[in-house]
C-alpha cells in the first residue's frame, strides 16, 4: 500500500493555520501547507454541476458512452467543478480570522494534467508564493495543486486572493 493509500484509509485532517491578519501569512512564505482532506466527486454531483452550468459535454454526463469510448471507462469531472472546490480546500490550509474580507482576485496558469473520474480521490497541496501589503489590501498568492491518490497532479494553478483592510 502506497503512502497516499495509507493516508486515504485513515484520513487525518490537519488543523488549518489560523492568523488574525493576512499579512501574518508572510511568515509562512515558501512553505508547503499540510495537504487537505481527500475528496471525491460523485456522478450525481457532476450532473448537478452540469445542470447549473449548461456544459453538457458527453464526457461529463454520458456514463454508458464513456464506458465504451474513454480510456478511463468513466466520465470525467469537469475542470470548472474542480476549480470551484478549491476555495473550501484552501481553507483547510489557512484561515484569516480577523475582520479582513478575502476575495479571489485571479486564478491563472491553470493546467489540467490528468483527468479526474467520479469516485477518484484528490486533495489540495498549497504553498504561499507572495504576501504583499498594498494600500487597501493584502495580496496573497498561492500555488495550488490537486493531487490524485497515485501522486500525479490532476490540476496545477496559481491563485491570488486579496484581503481588504480598513
Amino acid at each position: 500500500m502506497s503512502e497516499a493509500e495509507r493516508e486515504q484509509a485513515s484520513p487525518g485532517v490537519s488543523t488549518p493555520l489560523r492568523v488574525a491578519s493576512a499579512i501574518e501569512l508572510a511568515a509562512y512564505l515558501g512553505r508547503d501547507f499540510a495537504p487537505s482532506r481527500w475528496l471525491a466527486v460523485t456522478q450525481e454531483e457532476i450532473d448537478r454541476f452540469v445542470a447549473l452550468t449548461g456544459d453538457r459535454n458527453w464526457i461529463h454526463t454520458d456514463v454508458a458512452r464513456a464506458a465504451r469510448e474513454l480510456s478511463g471507462t468513466k466520465t470525467i469531472v469537469p475542470g470548472q467543478l474542480l476549480l470551484a472546490l478549491m476555495p473550501s480546500l484552501l481553507q483547510e490550509a489557512y484561515q484569516v480570522t480577523g475582520p479582513e474580507q478575502g476575495q479571489a482576485a485571479t486564478i491563472r496558469n491553470v493546467r489540467f494534467r490528468h483527468a479526474v473520474h467520479p469516485g477518484e480521490s484528490f486533495r489540495l497541496r498549497a504553498r504561499l508564493t507572495l504576501v504583499r501589503q498594498c494600500q487597501r489590501f493584502v495580496q496573497v498568492d498561492t500555488m495550488c495543486d490537486l493531487e490524485l491518490v497515485s501522486g500525479l497532479k490532476a490540476l496545477t494553478s496559481q491563485r491570488t486572493d486579496v484581503f481588504l483592510t480598513k
